[in-house]
């Protein structure tokens, strides 16, 4: 996927956000505060994350791996499961954790290419999201305090949205003109 598609990717997730809340802060609020509880998410989210971890291990070519990837789906097929079953605990913010980890890889090898010095901001707001997804999987709480602390403070919480939605202008913006 060209680097104007990730940005454009990047910049309507950003900017979809940033509109909830800023348009709809009430609901925006409540939909946070029971994302971290919420099982439905729990299970779709950790069913794409695995899945996403499954294709980037297939994908890799590592010998000690190579042998044995016919049983990858198997093994995805089975850790799906015991995800929803060993994990059931804030599993959204998990899997979310998980996603963010895995998405800046197909990004990374994009960028490494390409020409402009404009892809930096992509690649700085990628390891944003690969350090707060590691935090996410090991301390899944600390995104419900983040999301309790912030809806807390309706101001804050708009002004965090709109930042968001320049955020995501930006990057749409980015990706119409010089990382093309």
């Amino acid at each position: 996927m060209p680097l104007s598609c990730w940005s454009y990717t990047m910049g309507f997730v950003c900017l979809l956000f940033g509109g909830f809340i800023v348009l709809r802060p009430s609901d925006a609020s409540r939909a946070l505060n029971a994302f971290p509880r919420s099982v439905v998410s729990g299970y779709v989210l950790s069913a794409i994350a695995w899945v996403w971890a499954g294709f980037a291990v297939y994908m890799m070519d590592i010998d000690i791996i190579n042998p044995y990837k016919y049983l990858l789906p198997f093994v995805v097929l089975g850790c799906i499961p015991l995800t929803w079953f060993w994990m059931g605990n804030l599993l959204p913010c998990r899997a979310l954790g998980g996603i963010l980890t895995l998405f800046p890889y197909g990004l990374f090898l994009v960028a490494r290419s390409h020409p402009s010095s404009y892809r930096r901001v992509l690649v700085v707001v990628a390891y944003i999201a690969i350090i707060k997804g590691m935090i996410y999987i090991l301390y899944p709480w600390k995104l419900r305090q983040q999301i309790v602390w912030i809806t807390a403070r309706p101001v804050l919480f708009r002004a965090a949205g709109v930042i968001d939605a320049l955020l995501g202008i930006l990057m749409i913006a980015l990706g119409a003109t010089v990382l093309r």
